[in-house]
């Protein structure tokens, strides 16, 4: 017994020793409040809430309406919000299974990529470059917020496709690689790189015509059943709207031509330099100035020392000569959708490049496979760089994990590095869940300062006063900023500090009815409308509100309120 146990250990020692570094490195990583999106997609997003909405998710409907708004947007991701349904039914707002979750399918990728490389690296290179994609600093976006779940989880279904479809000797096997591909793209649009990459294997690798054939076929049947699902079904687009205030999504095609030399660099860099990772990358370069010019020329250096190693590559080993086009062809493809031809809702973000690393992780592979070491001196100085870097990215991961806790802790380090008033106002939120009113109020005024016809800022510091008792200032804080309103918040939260704090419900009946002219759509408002005509005994015209509310935004809270008019019981 104890030599079969061996011999699985010896069979399986590198896939167990992938599975132990990635939970003992992303181990603080389990234990993360939600943060950011989070908030919208799982916590506050009542469709995730029951199983019975799961065919909604297909159908484009995946966040709850707030304010007659969905914080989707354009995204069509069922798959994922699928998942969160699932696990919200087993753990609810607990955010530990979510985590355990991801990091379990980003350890998994892993396995999968150990696999790939296996077919192109020594086993033991294929381990060390697997545990460097593992255990690299810049995936821990993708790791550690669960509202990235969707890069992990196309790359999951993508990385099985091309496996499946590097042994499918069968038809049957085909129609599976056909079913992952579809899997990836409803788990995240992006998984349409893996069409490219299994295009690619396939004319650099297999080069047969009746294939390349059955390639296309393959391919191409589960992108045509997608875009089915997603324009004709739920009727969603492919871009995901502008937001008026994420500067790479209203500027212009030209701009951001400009801006794509700084987003490849940054890519490249963050790789090599993993250090002061921080998120809400919202920057741009507008002209042809320096930021314009300097990372285009890191970038020409950079492609200068791709062409020079390929090269040297073709020269020394033919073996390894297509499969340096394939790595450099994933590298490509892996930013090259990412470089803003569709602006996205970032200018660039650590999770986007989940796919792309791996092709510029293959490239470094070949490059050392082909380096022959005569002297074991010099090699086993390289074995020894080798741990110390992964000792070193180690360390590094956890510590940015340790940013991912809370949102405090992640805006808080994030505002070191770069000033945005978005994060900032995220920070302040926070500190308001926490009871830290004061500080909240300090970092609300401030941004206030800077942007004095934001309505979402009067909302949050009208809120952080009316915690503190101070009612007065709320008033005018509500007031002020009435004029400024976009979406009705200002107004609800106006009516409803003057129907909860002070009960004059006649006052917030106003306030509610004044920004339903503006917001008819509003359900918040038409709630509080309702809750004050019921209270000032106009049960008929509060029954028609509340019908509307239901309406646009069914819940429990507005089930129970419903019931509580219709048989007359007291609020």
């Amino acid at each position: 017994m104890a030599q079969e146990e061996f011999a699985f250990l010896k069979k399986y020692k590198f896939y167990l020793l992938l599975l132990g570094v990635g939970f003992l490195v992303y181990f603080n990583s389990l234990f993360g409040s939600f943060i950011w999106d989070d908030l919208a997609f799982i916590q506050n997003n009542s469709l995730i809430h029951s199983l019975s909405n799961l065919s909604s998710f297909f159908l484009g409907n995946s966040v709850a309406y707030q304010n007659g708004l969905s914080a989707a947007g354009s995204y069509y991701r069922p798959l994922g919000f699928s998942i969160f349904t699932f696990i919200y039914s087993l753990s609810g707002n607990q955010t530990f299974l979510y985590h355990f979750i991801q990091l379990s399918i980003h350890i998994f990728n892993t396995i999968l990529i150990f696999v790939l490389f296996k077919k192109f690296f020594k086993e033991k290179l294929a381990f060390f470059l697997s545990l460097f994609f593992l255990i690299h600093p810049i995936n821990t976006e993708a790791v550690d917020y669960i509202s990235a779940l969707d890069d992990p989880l196309y790359f999951l279904f993508g990385m099985s496709a091309l496996l499946l479809f590097i042994n499918a000797k069968t038809y049957k096997k085909l129609i599976g690689v056909g079913v992952l591909l579809l899997l990836s793209l409803l788990a995240k649009e992006t998984g349409i790189v893996f069409l490219a990459i299994i295009f690619a294997y396939s004319l650099l690798f297999l080069r047969g015509k009746k294939f390349l054939i059955k390639t296309s076929i393959i391919a191409l049947l589960p992108l045509f059943f997608y875009f089915y699902l997603r324009f004709i079904v739920a009727r969603m687009p492919l871009s995901v709207g502008k937001l008026p205030d994420v500067p790479i999504m209203t500027a212009t095609l030209l701009q951001r031509i400009f801006t794509m030399p700084a987003i490849f660099w940054f890519y490249i860099k963050s790789f090599f330099y993993p250090v002061n990772l921080f998120t809400f990358q919202e920057w741009m370069v507008p002209a042809a100035n320096g930021n314009f010019y300097f990372p285009l020329l890191f970038d020409l250096l950079f492609f200068t020392a791709i062409f020079v190693f390929g090269v040297w590559i073709w020269k020394i080993s033919k073996k390894d000569r297509v499969v340096y086009i394939f790595f450099a062809v994933w590298l490509l493809v892996g930013i090259g959708i990412h470089l803003q031809f569709l602006p996205l809702d970032m200018t660039v973000a650590y999770h986007y490049f989940y796919f792309g690393c791996v092709g510029l992780i293959g490239l470094i592979g070949i490059i050392f496979q082909n380096i022959k070491l005569k002297n074991k001196n010099i090699y086993g100085f390289t074995a020894l760089f080798r741990v110390i870097l992964i000792v070193f990215l180690s360390m590094f991961t956890i510590i940015r994990n340790s940013d991912w806790n809370s949102g405090i802790s992640l805006y808080s380090h994030d505002l070191k590095f770069e000033t945005n008033d978005r994060m900032e106002n995220l920070l302040a939120v926070n500190l308001i869940n926490t009871g830290k009113y004061n500080d909240a109020q300090n970092h609300l005024e401030n941004l206030l300062r800077r942007n004095p016809e934001e309505p979402i800022l009067y909302v949050n510091l009208g809120i952080a006063y009316e915690l503190t008792g101070n009612f007065e200032k709320a008033d005018q804080i509500y007031n002020k900023g009435l004029s400024f309103d976009q979406d009705g918040a200002v107004y609800y939260n106006y009516a409803r500090l003057l129907l909860e704090r002070e009960g004059e419900t006649n006052d917030a009946k106003i306030v509610a009815g004044k920004g339903l002219t503006k917001f008819p759509q509003n359900s918040d408002l038409l709630l509080i409308k309702a809750v004050c005509e019921y209270k000032e005994n106009e049960k008929t015209q509060a029954l028609i509100d509340i019908k509307r509310v239901e309406d646009i935004s069914p819940n429990s809270l507005t089930n129970s309120i419903y019931n509580t008019i219709v048989n007359n019981q007291p609020l």
